[in-house]
């Protein structure tokens, strides 16, 4: 949901760092053996990333003979993440990378880890390979999981390649009932490709982000419902939507595509949630 730039690091660099750490001469040799599959395949991810056609990967249960899916997963976790291993620095650099500690799948939850966009089971060769790495909170990590994508819709979105641009595509609706509701959903923009139209509402699905987002609305609502109920005693619906208009205007000039945008937006263009609506909120 959030676009970052990819690691300033690659697969060479990695494999290098991470055997340096490596004290089991036989490890370090399979991985350094293996450096320049990984680094071919890190060269075929770079060429399909960009055109979304990551799902063209086949996926596979080794990455050398002599380097499998366990083994590489021991590296990955005994090794290249370790505290005080060489490459903790390229972790760190990834993990640390979202503004203010965001998980760019969600937008919302604090980054609690670094996760493989294409999953270490299925794709081991890549377990090291940093635009493979993505920050991400530990909800997203186990929503994503190990799912295959078939098919280009089936891809989740990837920070690093993906552009939604700077057009809206969040929408909030409000739901004219007694307690009232938000619903949140993926109006697409004109300029978008049907393939990313129908990939942001398969990721929009697969983290849950339209629960959570409604989930948050919610608490939101309950904050601010006892300065709507004063002011709309006072002020009348025009109060109302004055104050909501502001809070929009004001989360819009940071981020056309927050929850939070999208939520004040609809509340202050809904004539029945400034007339009577704010007053069910609890």
């Amino acid at each position: 949901m959030k676009r970052l730039p990819p690691p300033k690091f690659d697969a060479k660099e990695a494999v290098e760092l991470c055997a340096i750490g490596i004290t089991i001469p036989e490890r370090s040799k399979a991985l350094l053996d293996a450096l320049s599959t990984v680094v071919a395949g890190e060269g075929a991810y770079m060429k399909l990333g960009p055109i979304g056609k990551l799902f063209q990967i086949p996926t596979t249960a080794e990455v050398t003979p002599e380097l499998n899916g366990k083994l590489m997963a021991v590296i990955y976790k005994s090794h290249f993440a370790r505290v005080g291993a060489p490459t903790r620095g390229i972790y760190d650099a990834i993990r640390l990378a979202p503004k203010y500690g965001i998980c760019p799948l969600c937008g919302q939850r604090s980054v609690g880890s670094v996760d493989h966009y294409l999953p270490q089971s299925l794709h081991p060769i890549f377990n090291l390979t940093p635009v493979n790495l993505i920050p991400s909170c530990t909800d997203c990590n186990k929503a994503k999981l190990a799912k295959v994508a078939l098919t280009a819709e089936q891809q989740t979105l990837h920070p690093y390649f993906d552009d939604l641009g700077d057009e809206r595509w969040l929408v909030a609706d409000i739901l004219e009932s007694n307690p009232l509701a938000i619903k949140y959903r993926v109006r697409p923009p004109s300029y978008w490709t049907p393939v990313l139209a129908e990939r942001v509402k398969h990721h929009f699905e697969v983290m849950g982000i339209a629960v959570l987002y409604a989930a948050q609305a919610a608490s939101e609502l309950a904050d601010i419902s006892h300065a709507l109920v004063k002011l709309g005693n006072s002020g009348g619906a025009s109060a109302v939507r004055s104050h909501l208009y502001e809070e929009f205007a004001s989360r819009l000039a940071s981020d056309k595509n927050s929850w939070k945008t999208a939520l004040y937006e609809s509340l202050c263009l809904s004539a029945w949630f400034c007339n009577e609506g704010f007053r069910l909120v609890n």
